[in-house]
């Protein structure tokens, strides 16, 4: 079966079949490199995916706890603050607060795991340009 015309299927045929043509033991090498860096970019980019969508559920469970809570806590009194204090205790604040740690640290992973592939994406780009600018 036939390779789908992606840029990524494009980007593969030409640097391999380049790989395989050239007698140039400098651009073999240069090669050699960027398509080291174009398979880890495709691993990272299938890693990244499956890993996203880990930490949204993550998150979304985390925010769905949080709403929770505060439904508990503060929708159910629309009274006056002295029976909303009464509704709650310093547990109770101490678990949100928790949640909130949990949800900031959750989203920071989100950043991190797309900023990594954004960096592999970046090096591959630039070993590319380097070997189209060169030879």
């Amino acid at each position: 079966m036939p390779l789908s015309l992606t840029t990524d299927n494009i980007l593969h045929k030409t640097l391999h079949d380049r790989f395989s043509t050239t007698r140039s033991s400098c651009e073999r090498a240069m090669l050699a490199i960027t398509l080291q860096a174009f398979t880890e970019v495709q691993t990272r980019r299938q890693e990244t995916q499956s890993r996203v969508r880990e930490l949204s559920l993550q998150v979304q469970r985390t925010e769905s706890q949080i709403m929770h809570m505060h439904t508990h806590l503060f929708g159910t009194s629309r009274s006056s603050d002295s029976t909303l204090y009464d509704k709650y205790s310093m547990a109770d604040v101490r678990v949100i607060d928790t949640l909130n740690a949990l949800l900031s640290g959750q989203e920071s992973r989100l950043r991190a795991t797309k900023e990594e592939l954004a960096l592999a994406e970046q090096r591959l780009a630039t070993l590319v340009t380097a070997w189209a600018t060169k030879f």
